[in-house]
């Protein structure tokens, strides 16, 4: 029609996105915003304001300030840097030596302990102790004397390490010394108990001595007998815990302080002795969880015991060697900060005087290139403040081709777009106000025709252009007229003219569906219409040089197009008359969707009150017909059943007719109600005498039933107690049965164990035998040993003859002999011993095989004779399982007597009671008769008030 060309090769000019939207530049100077933020934290608050001063500083003092803290700021990061890495490797290295004197001390204390524990079991396993004829051929005295001096020998540092040795028996009770006080009786001692349940060496925890009143370690052992192997005493010594400091000075002499804790905390060695029986877990329990949580490490913190001093704290629980018990003891090294990392005061220092120094020089070049470089900004910043005052014909100098030169370029362009584009917000403004009266304008009229025609006056006045048309389609041929025009009196006409273009439904229907805006500056010099001669023709009638063409939608339907023409010349449509264009035909659209709903509201309007009229009259010749039906039927109220309603036309006639059904139905019921009363009343006075005579012989018969029922109760008695004589007799044949049958059972166990018992008699006797054997080697063995103490009482004899030879030069060699000649003459009387010992082991050997032979020939005759009793065991169970049978049939035999006449007994009780029942139910069903009467006879008296002929 109007647009010739295809639309994918239209120059349609695409809507800007945004416009600039501005305020108009005052006289003053812009003010830059600032933030608030409440709720702040004072620390923030301070920040703020120093920011905010730092703001109000000229551009040259802060780029001063920036030049010196970027000089200045990486030096002192650096020295910092290098300062800190120092002073991390330094206190890294102290802290490693502290931690490895930590767990040296840990380990000397672990050998320390090992040699203790070494020591109670050696004196343990001393001869006196252990071996009953030592022990008994030594005196108290001789025994105190070897324990003293075992108690001389320990010696550490010049210090005795050992104070007491004391031996007691298993009571408790003291029965030997060494000469230090000890307690008579130690059976609730702590050592005590733990030897005595753990049968093994033990070591306390540091506590305090009721002898000496000083903290001491007791240290305890089992004493064996040689031999038998059996715990026969318990040896222990104790041990103040003086060694254990005078190991820790000895091994401590670099750090300032150090704390033993035993397994509860509680501290027993330190070297302030003020902080001796303090429990840090107790006392210092956050600590304590610090510790902890540091655990084989070396920290830096407050001293655990008086908190007012920073510390380099090592701890370290010592763990146990192997063999050694846990005591779970715990060492913890301290030593001041200012002490233990003194070397990072120097080295601060010496970082301190270079950083600086270096920082000063470099603050002084970054000040002077930073007022070089900031005077060029400066004039242009107070160009800019021109700018913003409003003098838009500022402009820079520029000076080379630098960044700066480029921000001079940039800032005399800025003046000039800001001078374009500030005509073009007012031209903008003049277009939205345009825009929002011709809006207004479009939806003050209710009508369509009068929309096209304001809507084309406006826009003409608007775009001041020579004719602007509505052009309205035939929705199912898209061919259309011109419904409304606008137009110069210079110019032809086109209101009322109808065209027709196959083109436009088949190429640009739904493209202005999409609201495509189409503008043509001049119809000769369009590339897209250089083929479109017939429309150019159709143009040139009605003297067009330019259009402009908008789609008015209504519902997403395309209804018409808004045309602008432009007669007298070409023009360019500026984009901003397009968009004004558009949003013109988009209101159009808008204010004909708001008629057509105002017609369609008005419509409905009519339409309701019509129908609320129909209504209301139906709705009074509906209580016409009402009240009619209610005058006819009121006679049935008063029990006149011979009424009838009249039958019309409606629903009140439908249920005119319903109701004389019921009315016809409720007389013949009522008809046949007085019948049956009449028959119901000659009924019962025929059968009254009947029902009467039927109620006594009921009751008679009921007494009868009771006295049988007594006698089936006696009977049932003497059944019971019948049956339950033959239960106790079959309980107890039942015992007598379960009896006989265990006492199989044990002697089916005892022939068993008996027979294990020769197997085990056999088995021991062939282990003597191996004994007795085995004392014979032991006699071959002793036999070799007794020759070799002869030849080497033989060969000592010898050397004292080869001794005496020598003289004077072999008198050392002389007394060599004779100890080894006493020696072979203490071996020779030794074998001997131990000769007669083996004999009486062989002697007692062979009377043990004896007894153990005969007693397997008795144990071979009580199998026998065990056998024979069990089988007459068997008889006897026999006999008990016939009894008890017989026994089992008597009691089932009763009790199925008693059920059965207990069964009876309950037919004859429910027999009496249904006949009591009866004799009730026979009295009942007489006065009920009486009192159907009366009903019959009321219900007479109320159906002859109805009419029914």
């Amino acid at each position: 029609m109007f647009n010739k060309t295809d639309a994918t090769k239209s120059s349609d000019v695409e809507n800007r996105k945004s416009t600039i939207t501005s305020q108009k530049l005052t006289n003053s100077v812009v003010q830059l915003p600032t933030l608030t933020n409440h709720g702040q934290t004072d620390t923030d608050s301070r920040l703020n304001r120093i920011l905010a001063n730092f703001k109000r500083l000229s551009l040259g003092t802060k780029a001063t300030v920036l030049a010196i803290a970027i000089g200045t700021l990486p030096v002192l990061g650096i020295g910092v840097l290098a300062y800190q890495i120092s002073k991390q490797s330094i206190e890294r290295k102290v802290s490693q030596l502290q931690q490895s004197q930590t767990e040296d001390l840990g380990d000397k204390i672990n050998r320390f302990l090992i040699e203790r524990y070494g020591d109670i079991q050696f004196i343990s396993n001393l001869p006196i102790l252990i071996n009953s004829q030592t022990r008994a051929n030594t005196s108290p005295s001789e025994k105190q004397a070897i324990l003293d001096k075992i108690i001389e020998s320990k010696i550490i540092d010049g210090t005795t390490i050992y104070e007491s040795i004391a031996v007691y028996d298993l009571n408790g009770n003291l029965i030997a010394q060494s000469q230090a006080k000890s307690i008579p009786n130690v059976k609730d001692r702590t050592f005590f108990k733990n030897v005595q349940q753990s049968d093994r060496p033990y070591i306390s925890q540091p506590e305090l001595s009721p002898t000496t009143n000083k903290v001491s370690i007791f240290i305890a052992a089992p004493v064996k007998e040689n031999g038998t192997g059996n715990t026969i005493a318990i040896v222990r010594v104790r041990m103040p815990i003086k060694p254990l400091e005078e190991l820790a000075k000895s091994y401590t002499k670099t750090v300032e302080e150090y704390l033993f804790l035993d397994n509860s905390g509680k501290i027993f060695i330190a070297s302030e002795p003020d902080h001796v029986n303090s429990n840090i877990k107790i006392d210092y329990p956050d600590v304590y969880k610090s510790l902890q949580k540091s655990k084989e490490k070396t920290v830096v913190g407050l001293d655990p015991v008086h908190g007012d001093r920073q510390q380099l704290l090592s701890y370290v629980p010592i763990k146990p060697l192997k063999g050694l018990p846990d005591l779970k003891w715990e060492i913890l090294l301290a030593t001041n900060t200012s002490t233990a990392f003194a070397a990072q005061q120097e080295l601060l220092l010496t970082f301190a005087i270079g950083t600086g120094l270096t920082a000063i020089i470099v603050a002084a070049i970054a000040a002077w290139i930073a007022k070089r470089a900031t005077e060029p900004i400066l004039q242009a910043t107070a160009t800019v403040e021109k700018l913003g005052r409003g003098e838009l014909n500022t402009r820079l100098y520029v000076q080379g081709e630098d960044e700066l030169g480029v921000l001079v370029a940039n800032i005399n362009q800025m003046a000039s777009q800001l001078e374009a584009s500030i005509k073009e917000q007012e031209q903008d403004a003049e277009r939205s106000k345009l825009l929002a009266d011709i809006t207004l304008r479009l939806r003050r009229s209710l009508q369509e025709e009068d929309i096209y025609k304001t809507t084309v006056r406006e826009v003409r006045q608007a775009l001041k252009t020579d004719r602007v048309i509505v052009y309205k389609f035939n929705s199912e041929t898209w061919d259309g007229d011109v419904v409304a025009e606008a137009v110069s009196t210079s110019f032809p006409k086109m209101l009322g003219v109808q065209i027709d273009d196959p083109c436009f439904r088949e190429r640009h229907v739904n493209a202005y569906k999409d609201g495509r805006v189409r503008a043509i500056a001049n119809i000769y010099q369009d590339p897209h219409l250089s083929n479109a001669e017939c429309y150019i023709r159709m143009l040139e009638r009605f003297a067009v040089k330019a259009n402009l063409i908008a789609p008015i939608v209504h519902q997403e339907e395309l209804v018409a197009l808004l045309i602008a023409h432009h007669c007298d010349s070409p023009r360019i449509w500026q984009q901003a008359e397009i968009d004004l264009f558009k949003q013109l035909a988009t209101q159009v659209g808008y204010a004909i969707e708001q008629a057509k709903l105002l017609q369609e509201l008005e419509s409905a309007k009519i339409i309701a009150e019509k129908s609320t009229v129909d209504e209301r009259q139906q709705k009074e010749a509906l209580q016409m017909q009402l009240l009619e039906l209610l005058s006819n039927v009121e006679g049935a109220a008063s029990g006149d059943l011979t009424v009838r309603a009249d039958v019309t036309a409606g629903e009140i006639g439908t249920v005119a007719d319903f109701f004389n059904s019921i009315v016809e139905s409720l007389r013949d019921i009522v008809t046949q109600v007085k019948i049956a009363a009449n028959q119901v009343n000659q009924a019962i006075d025929t059968n009254s005498g009947a029902i009467h005579q039927l109620a006594e012989e009921a009751l008679a018969q009921a007494a009868e039933i009771d006295n049988t029922l007594s006698a089936v109760d006696q009977m049932t008695a003497s059944i019971r107690a019948v049956a339950d004589s033959a239960q106790q007799a079959a309980t107890v044949a039942q015992n007598a049965s379960a009896t006989a049958a265990k006492s199989g059972q044990a002697m089916d166990m005892t022939v068993q164990n008996i027979l294990h018992l020769r197997e085990t008699v056999g088995e021991t006797a062939k282990k003597v035998k191996r004994l007795g054997e085995s004392t014979q080697q032991i006699s071959r063995v002793v036999a070799l040993i007794n020759q070799i103490s002869m030849q080497t009482n033989l060969l000592a004899i010898n050397a004292g003859i080869e001794a005496a030879r020598a003289g004077e030069e072999g008198q050392g060699f002389a007394v060599v002999a004779e100890e080894v000649g006493e020696l072979a003459a203490r071996s020779a009387a030794a074998t001997k011993e131990i000769e007669q010992i083996v004999e009486n082991i062989q002697r007692e050997t062979s009377e043990v095989v004896q007894a153990m032979e005969v007693g397997t020939a008795q144990v071979v005759e009580g199998t026998r004779i065990v056998e024979e009793a069990k089988g007459s065991l068997g008889q006897i169970l026999e006999v008990s399982r016939q009894i008890d049978a017989l026994v089992q049939s008597i009691s089932t035999t009763t009790a199925s007597g008693v059920e059965t006449s207990q069964v009876v007994s309950e037919l004859m009780k429910q027999i009496a009671i249904i006949s009591k029942r009866t004799s009730d139910s026979s009295l009942q069903v007489s006065e009920s008769l009486q009192q159907t009467v009366k009903i019959s006879q009321q219900l007479q008296e109320s159906v002859g008030t109805f009419k029914v002929n």
